[in-house]
């Protein structure tokens, strides 16, 4: 008989077991972690803020996804640990030099030119920096290397100003102080580095000003900007071929601009290194899109997310795994050729119904054909119903026989088909044979 004790343990043990199966259960089923490294830029700067708000959304929705944030110095040095497989991911800009193994996920948002004053520096136009300390963010920076060509664009050479270059903290802090004169700054729009240095009450954003004395750009209204942007856009992409035109808004900023400001830059890009799973780089790209409210509310910069327009003028190639996912609702094989095909068929149905054609006029004119034969035996056989004599007996002999010749040539040749038709044929020339003969007996028995 069962005790108490026994039937506790064996319950017991049946708990651990279900407990055993169920933690194994959930170890086979449960995706491994997966840990990606993400080079985004300083700490406190646009890039950062924009790597971490894609890693709270990609690690909240996919759980075995681990994203880890490297502080760098920008979009250079992002491109250089892409290259050397130190990093996963990487905000780039779409200027950046990178080798081939760079691919694109998305464009995350346009990064504008934009031009901070200090307001005791006499600083109305781009014109007006000579002679003037200028900051242009941390050396070997995307921002660098832009404002270094737009400055060359606009006509001012190295020698005429005093360039420095310092972390985005550091600038926004000293132009604040008036320490220098002035920043310019390749970010997205609402940057949180130009707030600050906006809300001082020390800083102004200035309009990019006329490249010659003689050209006057107004920008008192939206259309004048944006007439601006692409003035400047046009002639800088002569020169920097992923240059685009763009506005500062009114008031994109507390109580700046007073009037819309005409820019140029270029398009900040979600890349990463070619050997990145598919599976992976279009879960990314997925989570962005489907994210982009979520996103939007941590910053403004994802508003710019756009399907239409991400993928277009890249300079890295776009990742076969993101082209998945902006490919999903392209149509499928079938619907995609649905015309062709529908041409094809219809050149098929043709093609069978001339062939059907062919074969009945081809089995037609066999039966034709088969048709003079026995015609021809007939004609033999009411000649000897008429009455004939021995020598005419033999002639209808010979001529039977050429009969049988003829139809066996046409035979091999495959003008006569061995059918229904040519056992009537032969049944026909067989009768027509041994009525010869009989005729022939009695013409020698007479």
């Amino acid at each position: 008989m069962e005790t108490p004790s026994i039937r506790k343990r064996l319950i017991a043990f049946g708990l651990l077991g279900a407990l055993a199966v169920g933690f194994m259960a959930t170890q086979w089923f449960t995706p491994d972690k997966t840990t990606l490294i993400f080079a985004t830029g300083q700490r406190g700067g646009l890039y950062y803020e924009l790597g971490q708000a894609i890693a709270t959304e990609v690690q909240q929705a996919h759980p075995h996804l681990h994203i880890q944030l490297v502080e760098t110095t920008g979009s250079r040095d992002n491109a250089d640990q892409l290259q050397k497989q130190t990093v996963n991911l990487a905000l780039l800009q779409n200027d950046t030099p990178a080798t081939a193994h760079v691919r694109s996920l998305t464009a995350v948002h346009p990064e504008l030119l934009h031009f901070l004053c200090h307001r005791e520096a006499g600083i109305h136009s781009i014109r007006d920096l000579a002679d003037k300390t200028v900051a242009l963010g941390p050396k070997r920076s995307g921002s660098e290397k832009f404002t270094r060509e737009f400055l060359r664009f606009a006509g001012l050479k190295e020698s005429q100003l005093t360039l420095v270059n310092f972390t985005l903290k550091e600038a926004t802090a000293k132009l604040i102080a008036g320490e220098v004169d002035a920043l310019l700054l390749l970010t997205g729009l609402g940057s949180d580095a130009c707030q600050r240095a906006l809300q001082s009450g020390h800083v102004r954003l200035t309009p990019l000003a006329p490249l010659t004395p003689a050209t006057s750009f107004p920008h008192a209204k939206a259309g004048e900007a944006k007439a601006v942007a692409q003035t400047l856009a046009d002639g800088f992409r002569v020169h920097y071929p992923y240059v685009s035109p763009h506005t500062i808004p009114l008031l994109a900023y507390p109580g700046q601009p007073a009037q819309p400001i005409g820019t140029v830059g270029v398009k900040a890009v979600l890349a990463c290194h070619t050997d990145l799973s598919d599976e992976i780089a279009e879960t990314l790209t997925r989570t962005l899109y489907e994210h982009r409210a979520a996103l939007s509310q941590k910053h403004s910069a994802f508003s710019s997310l756009d399907e239409q327009s991400s993928t277009a003028h890249l300079q890295f190639p776009l990742h076969s795994g993101a082209e998945n996912f902006f490919r999903r609702t392209d149509p499928g094989f079938f619907a995609k050729h649905v015309e062709v095909m529908g041409f094809i068929l219809t050149l098929i149905l043709i093609l069978w119904s001339v062939l059907v054609w062919a074969q009945r006029w081809y089995l037609q004119s066999r039966k034709n054909r088969i048709d003079t034969y026995y015609e021809a035996i007939d004609d033999v056989i009411n000649r000897l119903h008429n009455g004939t004599d021995l020598e005419e007996i033999n002639q209808l002999e010979t001529e039977l026989l050429k009969i049988r010749q003829r139809a066996s040539e046409e035979l091999v040749k495959e003008q006569l088909a061995a059918d229904g038709s040519f056992i009537i044929y032969q049944s026909m020339l067989n009768g027509c044979q041994q009525l010869l003969a009989q005729k022939k007996q009695e013409k020698q028995l007479e």
